[in-house]
């Protein structure tokens, strides 16, 4: 039953409309998908390791551009729209907590909200209503997106099926990892010279 799973499970997941839809659910994740894409960028690479660069590629690409959506809605449609949404997902807390991240470092903020548990959907509408500065905005996004995505199709290809799982599994404790890290370089590179 299991190797039955499988096959099939490789056979759709082999299909021309896979990236497409891939690309599809990465945009929309950044604006209004419930769903991490953490779960398809895995899966796809555990069943297909060798395209894991491909799959890493098209989520940072489409989730970016998915990200600039989420700022333009805010930008101009948070008073209508914007609100509404983060109301809807019951996120009102973690946007508060997301405004006053952006006041210290829009870099660094975007960085970050490529690991925290905070759905990243909340950072690309809060900088948009928050009106913060595009370029950084978009490099973080780019370099935080990047690094999780194409890590989590790499780990499949490079150590198998088992130590993907794992990851995954544990996303949380190694993204508050990362975090921790990010925080004390920041702290030593300020106040230690």
């Amino acid at each position: 039953m299991k190797k039955r799973f499988v096959t099939w499970f490789k056979n759709i997941t082999d299909k021309k409309w896979i990236i497409p839809f891939l690309a599809v659910v990465s945009f929309l994740e950044s604006i209004i998908f419930p769903i991490p894409i953490d779960i398809f960028t895995f899966t796809l690479a555990v069943a297909h390791p060798h395209k894991w660069k491909t799959y890493g590629a098209v989520a940072t690409i489409w989730s970016v551009l998915g990200a600039l959506g989420g700022y333009f809605l805010g930008m101009y449609l948070f008073d209508i729209f914007g609100e509404q949404l983060i109301q809807f997902y019951g996120y009102e807390k973690q946007f508060i907590q997301v405004t006053e991240l952006f006041n210290s470092n829009v870099f660094w903020v975007m960085f970050m909200s490529a690991f925290t548990p905070i759905p990243y959907k909340v950072f690309t509408i809060a900088g948009g209503a928050l009106n913060v500065a595009l370029a950084p905005f978009i490099i973080a996004s780019i370099l935080g997106r990047g690094l999780r995505f194409f890590a989590e199709t790499y780990l499949p290809y490079r150590f198998g099926e088992q130590t993907g799982k794992h990851i995954l599994k544990n996303i949380n404790f190694y993204s508050f990892v990362i975090i921790i890290a990010i925080v004390g370089f920041i702290i030593i590179r300020t106040f230690i010279k």
